[in-house]
């Protein structure tokens, strides 16, 4: 089969796919922004690791941004000091009435997550994260990931009319998301490998 790998990280990762709830359905994401206004502006996307949180969290800083709301997307990850410095520095240089959104709330200490909301309010920014727990902030949404999320997801994938159903089956993907839930994202590279070895055939012997 021609098709590239439809689960290879350039179609899946964050921004990529359309967030869906846990019917599968597509989140309404102007009634996100909505109720994030209705919240102060200040909340936290909550859900286990692998569950979406990055996708919704991008989706939503890019609706803003389609809105005319200043937006800015900051992603943690480079050791406490340096994430404590970019939250900091990332509220404190945004505009008031922006958003700024920041994934992996939970890689900052209490003192740096005090120290972000405590900007937020000086500068009278909108601040958006994605966390393992609340950590200080209201819950704007709480991911809790589900087969039918999974399914829908795959169906996003490139060309899913020529290969689901015939490479992949309902069976697989039901069977990734029992074996790694609540990771979407482990489900999905399990969903990898397993195209790769039904395009390229069981390997010759010998070779």
């Amino acid at each position: 089969m021609a098709v590239a790998n439809p689960f290879a990280t350039r179609f899946t990762q964050p921004g990529q796919i359309e967030p869906v709830d846990a019917e599968g359905r597509p989140v309404d994401l102007e009634a996100l922004l909505d109720r994030l206004d209705t919240l102060g502006g200040r909340a936290a996307i909550c859900g286990p690791h692998g569950s979406g949180k990055s996708t919704l969290l991008a989706r939503l800083h890019a609706q803003a941004a389609a809105r005319g709301q200043p937006t800015v997307l900051r992603r943690l990850g480079s050791g406490p000091w340096r994430d404590a410095a970019v939250a900091v520095t990332t509220v404190l240089g945004a505009a008031a009435g922006s958003l700024v959104c920041l994934d992996s709330w939970e890689r900052l200490g209490p003192l740096a997550r005090w120290a972000t909301r405590l900007a937020a309010r000086h500068r009278r920014c909108h601040l958006l994260v994605t966390t393992h727990r609340p950590a200080g902030l209201p819950v704007l949404v709480h991911h809790e990931p589900t087969v039918a999320m999974l399914l829908s997801i795959v169906r996003q994938l490139p060309e899913a009319t020529r290969w689901l159903g015939t490479v992949i089956a309902d069976a697989d993907i039901r069977a990734a998301f029992a074996r790694h839930a609540p990771d979407l994202r482990e489900a999905l590279f399990q969903l990898y490998d397993l195209f790769e070895e039904r395009r390229l055939g069981p390997p010759v012997p010998g070779l």
